[in-house]
């Protein structure tokens, strides 16, 4: 059961509404973040651009997601991005490997690289040497490696948020 409401549709305030789908209806995390529509103004438009596609393809920002989830053990983030990940085209094997159910050495080296730097950046942000982001950069540009640190951020937020408020897998 959720620590915060899951606002229905009727119950949402007036600036929130627009954030439900023409039916009604909205994820969990939706209804939960209704509850402060001020707020949900702002974090939504910003969610949607470091998710949507950029300089990084979907399917690599999905990784991301996936791998950082699986370290938060978000259950709420992992039931959401799986079948995203699989819409966006990451193989079933590379999900698994990301989600630890199969091991890493079935990954391409630039699949493989990118779970060393996102585990590191995600638990133990200064312990990012030179020499992995080095190995990162082999396969990443510049402007790819921020967006791929902003979108393993805004998700460890996430996790987080989802994680303590017991928000219901979707």
């Amino acid at each position: 059961m959720s620590r915060v409401r899951l606002l229905e549709h009727d119950e949402a305030p007036l600036p929130a509404k627009g954030f439900f789908r023409d039916d009604g209806s909205a994820s969990p995390l939706t209804r939960s973040l209704v509850n402060a529509p001020d707020l949900l103004e702002t974090f939504m438009p910003f969610l949607a651009q470091i998710y949507a596609p950029g300089s990084v393809d979907l399917a690599t920002k999905e990784l991301v997601i996936l791998r950082v989830s699986q370290l938060n053990t978000c259950r709420y983030c992992l039931a959401a991005h799986r079948p995203a990940a699989l819409a966006a085209g990451v193989s079933p094997e590379s999900l698994a490997a990301v989600c630890d159910e199969a091991a890493l050495d079935g990954l391409t080296e630039r699949e493989r690289v990118l779970v060393e730097w996102v585990d590191r950046y995600t638990v133990d942000p200064g312990g990012l040497d030179d020499e992995l982001v080095a190995r990162a950069l082999d396969h990443f540009r510049d402007d790819e490696l921020i967006e791929l640190a902003l979108v393993a951020g805004v998700t460890q937020l996430l996790n987080h948020y989802c994680t303590a408020f017991a928000i219901p897998p979707p």
